[in-house]
């Protein structure tokens, strides 16, 4: 007699049809289940297929002994060959349908299995719809160095980097005025593409404030600064780096004063983006023009690699050229570099010389009793400073609100 186990364990015979004549139909008896139903539980599996099997047989296999009930879609077809080892449901459920495109859904304690569908995501582009580029030559036809930071589309650069990542059937779109990308794929293939989003928007938007300090040296002695005696009065080692003098720039100037007379010529800051060109430049109504372009590139460990070129153009004086004409003489000087800094170094760029009449006391006679004073040519030396300062979106100083 067949019998039916109900909750509790009670065994119940089943009546014969001939004793529910004229009664309803007998109806099935449900087996309550208690076992655990999730796709992560202790249980492992483990199956060996040593020919290929269609994969409602092996998704069968799968869900016997569990809570699970499963629903294949007509169109979810397909095979499987192979072995399982040690595998919970959730792992040997990916392990199966990933490769032949099916996917899984989880209803309750009812698994799904159809094809895999594609989804449609939008990402936030904080970026700038902007083209900034960047061309210098420094130096003479000789020797010359050229520095060239292509103007790109950054929008059509970054929907060119997710093309690369998605299947043959995934499409993005770029919209450049909304700051809004658009990506239809897999949902594996969306994965890839918010990770390089996320790299992208958090290298494109470290920014460093570029702190610069310009001064001029007009030398009473010698034909350029001595950088041993300015060691010793900083109470440096006398071959330390020139990097390593410029911790104090106050100090700096004052020992440097041993030497000269200093006038400050600059001091502009700006802050630039990532690896965009900055520029900063300061011209005289008399003809004379300091200008400074730095690429910075920040890294993660907090190094600033920066490309820095400045020049310094002057009039030197003019050319006779007939009776009523002359020609303006300019005089140019100029350095082009690569360096490393680490956050909130400064670097020191020297070097840079020109001629300079220097006014000295008389040495002797009756001008001498009075304070006389007599010039003659010198040399007077450009000093820059350049500090990089990584800068955190968001933050301010202390000093910044009241």
């Amino acid at each position: 007699m067949p019998v039916a186990t109900l909750s509790g364990g009670r065994q119940v015979p089943a009546q014969p049809p001939s004793v529910l004549q004229g009664q309803l139909p007998p109806l099935p008896v449900t087996q309550i289940d208690a076992r655990e139903v999730t796709l992560d539980s202790p249980r492992r599996l483990t199956l060996t297929f040593a020919e290929p099997r269609p994969i409602d047989e092996v998704l069968a296999l799968l869900t016997a002994g569990t809570g699970f009930s499963l629903a294949i879609d007509a169109d979810a077809t397909g095979s499987f060959r192979g072995e399982l080892k040690q595998l919970t449901l959730r792992e040997a459920l990916a392990t199966l349908l990933a490769p032949i495109g099916l996917d899984y859904q989880v209803q309750g304690t009812v698994i799904r299995v159809r094809r895999r569908q594609m989804d449609t995501r939008v990402f936030d582009l904080d970026l700038l719809n902007v083209q900034r580029g960047l061309a210098r030559t420094s130096g003479t036809t000789g020797a010359s160095i050229s520095t060239i930071v292509n103007s790109d589309d950054v929008m059509e650069g970054v929907a060119d980097g997710v093309r690369a990542l998605l299947s043959e059937r995934g499409t993005a779109h770029v919209d450049k005025r909304a700051g809004v990308l658009q990506v239809t794929d897999f949902t594996e293939r969306m994965d890839r593409v918010a990770l390089y989003v996320e790299a992208l928007q958090q290298r494109s938007a470290r920014q460093v404030r570029l702190q610069a300090q310009v001064f001029e040296v007009t030398l009473r002695e010698g034909a350029s600064i001595d950088w041993r005696k300015v060691r010793e009065r900083l109470g440096l080692p006398a071959d330390s780096p020139q990097a390593g003098i410029a911790g104090d720039p106050i100090a700096l100037r004052a020992a440097l004063a041993a030497q000269g007379d200093v006038r400050t010529l600059w001091a502009p800051e700006v802050t630039a983006i990532n690896n965009e060109p900055a520029l900063m430049r300061v011209a005289t109504p008399g003809g004379t023009s300091l200008t400074v372009t730095i690429v910075p590139q920040i890294s993660a460990d907090g190094i600033v690699q920066m490309s820095v070129s400045h020049a310094w153009e002057e009039h030197a004086g003019d050319r006779k050229s007939g009776w009523f004409s002359s020609t303006p003489i300019g005089r140019l000087s100029e350095t082009d570099t690569v360096m490393r800094v680490m956050d909130g170094n400064t670097s020191v760029l020297a070097g840079i010389l020109r001629p300079q009449e220097v006014t000295v006391p008389s040495s002797g006679g009756f001008g001498s009793v009075f304070g006389a004073q007599t010039k003659r040519m010198g040399h007077a030396e450009l000093i820059v400073l350049l500090r990089p300062t990584v800068v955190t979106a968001g933050t301010f100083s202390a000093g910044g609100s009241r």
